[in-house]
This record gives structure tokens, C-alpha cells and sequence, in this order.
């Protein structure tokens, strides 16, 4: 059983808020609620023992709502009983993610133990507000001069990097994150969305041996994870390293690699 389902949901017996499956196509779940509409965003919570997940996305009428689910449907039926947990999608944030690998569930996948106590934020947080935000524009320092000076990045900006396979895509992000913990003292999350299992392995252990990894937090969400999950992977590392740059006060480097 997923941890998410343990902290954020209550128990299936809490039936107040429930409603029916009339629609299973895929990861696409439609269910109808006569004396309650869930908001948008809620997560829902349906089958055996309420392992299956839905997330709200959209209203179709005064009764009925549309979700996609994020974890497999297999097993699932029109007439199947659906809760609305109250709650929005949440994820695990902190200084005790460091070093450790998770799914988009805030489960650890790494095989070692489980985090202790730490605080859980939704991944749909307000933006900051203008006043909070800088328009001085600053030159982000990789440390990798070929980087520096023909292709500067913004400090708080956005850059693409495209390559086909075997070309130096990790080795280049592993000396970025290397830089970004001795230069600025910071830290850097690496977010994969539709990752094989053998590349994030790969990854993993690639990091702990240049000593990168106390330094680094790993969200993945796998090829052979249903899209819900792999479409919200993203959302959750943003809202891990919002907690570094809001929270902690920290530079935090956020990457994201997607496969096709």
C-alpha cells in the first residue's frame, strides 16, 4: 500500500463523501456523487481496499466528475464504490529527503529505510507573489566554462537540453549538480519523467560514485508507471524544491529529463 494512501487519506470506512464508478477507460475514470461533488483536484480513493487513486480534472455536470487515475485500474468496475478523500495530491519535503530516491507517491525506492517524520505539502501551492519575485537579471554559474560563456543560463531561468543516446547527457548533468554543491552550496533535484528502470539505476549509482548524492534528491516517475503518475512526477519535484528556495533559503537547481 502506497505511503500516500496512509497519510493523507482517511479510512475506507469514512463513507460520506462517496460515490459510484460509471465509467472505466484506462487511466480515465468518470464517477458520480448524488449527495457530494468533489472539487477539482481532490484525490479520490476506489477498489480493493482503496488502493486505487483518481485525481479529480474536471466537473461534467452537478453529479458527475471526470479523473485520471494514478496507480493501475486493473480490476476496477462500473458500480465500484469511490471516496473523496477531501484532500489534494501531497508530497514529502525536507532536508531528510536528501540522498534518497522516491516515486511520486513521496515513497522511498531505494531500498534502504523509510524517512522519519517529515512535513508533507500539496503539490497545487499558490505562486509567490510579485512582490516577492526579482526582475534583476543574473548570470546562473554551472562552473563548466563552455556552458558560461557561449550558452549562459539565468539564475531562476529555464534551459533545454536535447541529445540523442550514449552522448554525455548524464555526464553532464552529474558535473552540474558536482558544481552546484561546491560553488553555491546548494542543492539539486533531479526529476525523470517517463525513465527506464535501467537508466534511473544507472543514475543512481553514477551519483553516489562521483559523491554527489547527500547533496541530491531523485523523484522518478518510470515508463512502466501509468501516465496520472508519470504526468505529476513533475509537479512533485517542483514542489520539493519550492520547499528549499521558500523554506530553507537555499540556491536549488531543479532537472528535469523527460524520454518520449
Amino acid at each position: 500500500m502506497h505511503g500516500l494512501i496512509l497519510r493523507q487519506v482517511p479510512p475506507m470506512e469514512d463513507r460520506i463523501h462517496q460515490g459510484v464508478i460509471i465509467s472505466v477507460r484506462g487511466s480515465v475514470i468518470d464517477a458520480r456523487f448524488d449527495d457530494h461533488l468533489p472539487s477539482l483536484r481532490h484525490v479520490l480513493r476506489t477498489g480493493d481496499e482503496g488502493r486505487i487513486l483518481v485525481e479529480v480534472h474536471t466537473q461534467l455536470d452537478e453529479r458527475t466528475v471526470r479523473g485520471v487515475a494514478l496507480t493501475p485500474t486493473q480490476g476496477l468496475a462500473r458500480g465500484a464504490i469511490v471516496v473523496d478523500t477531501g484532500h489534494t495530491f501531497s508530497v514529502p519535503v525536507g532536508k531528510t529527503l536528501l540522498g534518497r530516491v522516491f516515486n511520486v507517491f513521496g515513497e522511498t525506492i531505494d531500498k534502504r529505510e523509510p524517512i522519519g517524520e517529515a512535513e508533507w505539502r500539496s503539490i497545487h501551492q499558490a505562486p509567490p507573489p510579485l512582490t516577492r519575485q526579482t526582475t534583476k537579471a543574473e548570470i546562473f554559474r554551472t562552473g563548466i566554462k563552455a556552458i558560461d560563456v557561449l550558452a549562459p543560463l539565468e539564475r531562476g531561468g529555464k534551459a533545454g537540453l536535447f541529445g540523442g543516446a550514449g552522448v554525455g547527457k548524464t555526464d553532464l548533468i552529474t558535473e552540474i549538480i558536482h558544481n552546484m554543491v561546491g560553488l553555491l552550496q546548494g542543492v539539486s533535484i533531479f526529476c525523470g519523467i517517463g525513465e527506464r528502470c535501467r537508466e534511473a539505476e544507472e543514475l543512481y549509482r553514477e551519483m553516489k560514485e562521483a559523491g554527489v548524492l547527500e547533496n541530491t534528491i531523485l523523484i522518478l516517475g518510470q515508463m512502466n508507471e501509468p501516465p496520472g503518475a508519470r504526468f505529476r512526477v513533475g509537479h512533485a519535484a517542483l514542489t520539493m524544491a519550492e520547499y528549499f528556495r521558500d523554506g530553507a533559503r537555499q540556491d536549488v537547481i531543479l532537472l528535469n529529463i523527460a524520454d518520449r
